[in-house]
């Protein structure tokens, strides 16, 4: 079992404080296995009886009632003395769960740990109760390192073959066991995860009148990550294909996709003006081996953007607000702003041994006139040299956390 080490100092850190920890993140990415380690970390410490764990995926938990009756059934197992410890598992799959929450977080003996595989969790009614009184808490599948420490039993892989690997098969923690096993296997559990998400956190809470045309929309946007797209752009698409879609409806199946984590938009930034801009954002998914299981890929097509799309992830990791840039008639790939507003800049190519390639990947670099750091990203093993203040680093490293990016 891998630790999720930076999910985990950050609940150590938040323990007994009075706030809420959300942890959000798409489904089986290690949400479940995260409360369930960090309960066992409490256990060191504290007799079972003060700690409550309810999975709302457990038939047996659904079937203690409603929210009111789940919350009595949770208020009187509380030990009235001392701190107690409420993990609520997936608790969107409960009606009403914001009154739950609600309830329990005023209860100054209760430590409260909450997760969800929607995003629709922490908007509406719930956001509203508890603005100010919670924590968001990030769950992303494997990051590359967390992959490594996973495939401990293959140690004869190399870090560039291990990396190929995870570029295209990606990390979510149980596809990871099977891949080892059989590949078929794993392909087969994804395509039942996908399905899981579409059936439970889209069809089952919204309306979708033409399910073959989402489908044909999510399968788009899989296998045009990191292009630029629009629900008009998209129309159109369909349109010489002779599907006729409305965009409105685009950016309505656009928006579900996104609420389940499957899919994250990232919008343009303008660096000369520094304001974000309203059309042609990117679409990340969330692991690559969705887009592998669902649209058959081999390995080794489409790598740069599946690189894009791996360094786009590790960002959100490390915390960072992150953008498109635009400049002028150029393009950043990424821009990339820390919660004290420190901005750096990151091109992304899986080789830049061409000269031509390399001069067209940092001239947008270049034309940038601020101080702020400037990376540039490849798969090259060349010494990482520098360019005019642009670092160059190989990504594999960087992943690894083991490219001095100071």
């Amino acid at each position: 079992m891998i630790e999720r080490k930076q999910q985990m100092k950050t609940l150590l850190e938040l323990r007994d404080r009075h706030i809420i920890k959300v942890i959000i993140g798409v489904r089986r990415s290690g949400k479940s296995i995260l409360l369930e380690m960090f309960a066992d970390e409490i256990k060191q410490t504290v007799p079972d009886k003060r700690i409550q764990f309810l999975n709302f995926e457990d038939p047996d938990v659904l079937a203690i009632g409603d929210w009111k009756q789940v919350y009595d059934h949770i208020k009187s197992g509380l030990d009235s003395g001392s701190m107690n410890y409420i993990f609520l598992d997936e608790v969107q799959n409960i009606e009403s769960f914001e009154r739950l929450v609600d309830g329990l977080y005023i209860k100054k003996n209760v430590d409260l740990y909450v997760t969800g595989s929607n995003g629709y969790l922490l908007s509406g009614e719930l956001a509203t109760l508890l603005t100010g009184r919670y924590i968001e808490i990030e769950m992303l599948p494997f990051s590359f390192a967390e992959y490594r420490d996973a495939m401990s039993n293959s140690p004869n892989i190399s870090k560039d073959e291990s990396f190929g690997n995870f570029l295209f098969d990606g990390g979510i923690p149980q596809a990871v066991e099977f891949r080892e096993i059989n590949q078929k296997q794993a392909d087969e559990f994804l395509n039942g995860l996908i399905t899981t998400i579409i059936e439970k956190d889209i069809y089952k809470r919204r309306r979708i009148y033409n399910k073959p045309m989402f489908n044909k929309v999510m399968d788009y946007l899989a296998d045009s990550v990191g292009s630029y797209a629009s629900p008009k752009s998209i129309a159109n698409i369909f349109k010489n294909e002779g599907i006729t879609i409305d965009h409105k409806t685009i950016t309505t199946y656009l928006n579900y996709l996104s609420s389940t984590f499957l899919f994250y938009k990232v919008p343009r930034y303008n660096i000369k003006g520094k304001n974000l801009l309203r059309t042609l954002d990117k679409y990340y998914v969330v692991d690559p081996g969705f887009r592998s299981a669902r649209l058959g890929k081999q390995v080794g097509t489409d790598r740069g953007h599946l690189l894009e799309n791996a360094v786009y992830l590790e960002l959100r990791r490390r915390n960072r607000h992150v953008y498109v840039g635009k400049l002028r008639d150029k393009e950043v790939d990424f821009v990339a702003m820390d919660h004290a507003g420190y901005i750096s800049y990151y091109q992304v190519a899986y080789s830049v041994v061409d000269e031509k390639t390399l001069g067209r990947e940092i001239t947008p670099l270049r034309m940038i006139r601020d101080s702020n750091a400037k990376y540039l990203l490849s798969a090259d093993w060349d010494g990482n040299p520098v360019y005019d203040g642009i670092r160059k680093l190989n990504v594999i490293d960087w992943l690894l956390g083991e490219a001095n990016t100071m």
